[in-house]
């Protein structure tokens, strides 16, 4: 249930335009590989060289709201979107572990929408998820304000297990985990192993406080335009 509008740490935005910054961008998709190669002791605690910035800094938020794409058809018929939604939301409570996040009810509220919808084809290979970032500018009763925006798309087609599993690596991405781990146990694993991975590793937690550790986006909104 969404908490009442006061006690919201996301207001609705009532403006948003894509950020005009030097190298702005497209929406884009997490790296298939690390852009440095570790060290030995680095790589056996986290995956912290695998990430990647974006031009404006780490985009990551000290709290993030969520919107997942609700149930449309309550009758006998819609048992698989009822299946879909109860393996996202429990992926996102496995974050919601380890983050502070609010799910709420309207989408002008979150900085991540979830969709139930199979991504289309990249490079002619069919994938079960994907998520796209954008960074916006956006006023939410105040000053314009730089955040990160990201459309998590998580194919139906799936098992109740793949769906979950997916979803936790492809939320994992819009929570700022830009990079994909080299180790199948981890849940950003760019290869996923024989069984999903329905729980984060030591090594996704480690490396998702670090990430919290950093900078967040640093270039400032501009001032709206005439």
């Amino acid at each position: 249930m969404e908490l009442p509008p006061a006690t919201l740490p996301c207001g609705v935005a009532t403006e948003l335009r894509p950020w005009t910054g030097p190298a702005t961008a497209q929406p884009a998709t997490a790296p298939a590989a690390a852009p440095a190669t570790p060290s030995q002791a680095a790589a056996a605690t986290d995956y912290r060289h695998a990430l990647k910035p974006t031009p404006a800094g780490w985009p990551h938020l000290q709290h993030w709201c969520v919107w997942v794409e609700p149930v449309a058809d309550q009758g006998p018929t819609g048992v698989w979107e009822r299946r879909w939604h109860r393996a996202v939301l429990a992926a996102l409570a496995t974050w919601g572990r380890q983050l502070p996040i609010t799910p709420v009810d309207d989408p002008a509220r979150a900085q991540v929408l979830v969709r139930r919808q199979r991504p289309p084809l990249q490079h002619n290979r069919a994938s079960h998820g994907r998520a796209l970032l954008q960074l916006v500018e956006v006023q939410r009763g105040g000053p314009w304000q730089l955040e990160p925006r990201v459309e998590v798309l998580i194919s139906p087609g799936q098992g109740p297990r793949g769906i979950q599993a997916t979803a936790l690596h492809e939320l994992g991405h819009a929570f700022g985990l830009w990079g994909h781990s080299d180790r199948a146990g981890d849940a950003m694993a760019a290869q996923p192993g024989g069984q999903p991975v329905l729980e984060l590793s030591p090594r996704d937690r480690a490396t998702l406080q670090w990430l919290q550790q950093q900078p967040g986006l640093a270039e400032p909104a501009t001032p709206p335009r005439p």
